[in-house]
């Protein structure tokens, strides 16, 4: 009985911090958060900052997704609009 491994990415590995992070990297990294990976998680596991992912988000995130979170921050917007009141 053989079995097969499923065949794991290798992706650029950055040299330095200046350096640019693989593209294949970054767009798995999107989509695992479109999938539903918290953000804090994500930032987590892959050593980023916060404002980095959400710049990724922007750039390659689905366009519902982009919806999904402009809603949100409406929302949130209101509420606290609400509050004052």
């Amino acid at each position: 009985m053989h079995m097969e491994k499923p065949e794991q990415e290798i992706y650029a590995s950055r040299e330095h911090k200046q350096s640019r992070y693989d593209k294949r990297l970054i767009l798995k990294i999107v989509k695992e958060v479109k999938n539903g990976l918290p953000r804090k998680e994500a930032d987590r596991i892959y050593g980023l900052g916060k404002a980095l992912l959400d710049s990724w988000m922007r750039n390659y995130g689905s366009p519902e997704y982009q919806e999904k979170i402009k809603r949100r921050s409406i929302q949130t917007f209101n509420n606290v609009l609400l509050l004052r009141l």
